[in-house]
């Protein structure tokens, strides 16, 4: 549909209308849902052919239908499929933003512990061997504890990124003064709102 508008150049493209008008067209109420939120496909998906902020699979049409999908083999191809069902599932995801970073998330997660894995078998390697073989293992365990490190600070950064949509960008510290008598004692403790949203709880 936007490639026919694009094509016409400004000039009435009725066709694209009745495309966009089938695309938008809402699905069945009892489209059922698998892991994850995401929708499970019928076999005739290709004939009832950009999520945004708004939950596009609270009411799908063929569109947020067809971006499920894609996601879902996106995350098949990249090796977490199981992982990043489960992810979105843990963290409960708002709307279609949300499922991609659960997705980011367990991809990263998946990718970080195959390159520690590799990192293992080198290291393994360099203690069984001398000379350059060993050398030669030591260099590709490096190289893995690198793609490891970057790998687990990418997740730890789609945390904090899930953490500040979830506050808002926006975290209130509350510090209680408690005023003593000499002799005494007490316990000054402060509370952290904004925390991430874990399970229907709220955790600091």
């Amino acid at each position: 549909m936007a490639r026919v508008r694009a094509e016409a150049n400004g000039a009435a493209a009725p066709f694209a209308g009745r495309y966009e008008a089938k695309a938008r067209t809402p699905l069945d109420p009892a489209t059922l849902r698998t892991a994850g939120g995401e929708i499970v496909h019928t076999d005739d998906f290709a004939a009832t052919a950009m999520p945004a902020i708004l939950d596009t699979l609270a009411s799908p049409d063929a569109v947020a239908a067809d971006a499920s999908r894609d996601r879902l083999d996106l995350a098949k191809e990249a090796g977490c499929l199981e992982m990043a069902l489960d992810t979105a599932d843990t963290i409960r995801p708002a709307d279609g933003l949300e499922r991609m970073l659960a997705h980011h998330l367990a991809t990263a997660h998946v990718a970080a512990m195959k390159a520690a894995a590799v990192m293992q078998q080198h290291l393994g390697e360099a203690s069984r061997t001398l000379g350059p073989s060993r050398q030669a293992a030591c260099v590709e365990a490096e190289r893995m504890a690198r793609a490891y490190a970057r790998l687990t600070g990418s997740f730890q950064a789609g945390m904090q990124t899930l953490q500040r949509v979830r506050s808002g960008g926006r975290q209130v510290v509350v510090v209680q003064h408690n005023h003593i008598g000499e002799g005494a004692q007490a316990v000054v403790a402060g509370s952290v709102t904004g925390g991430l949203r874990c399970g229907g709880e709220v955790r600091g």
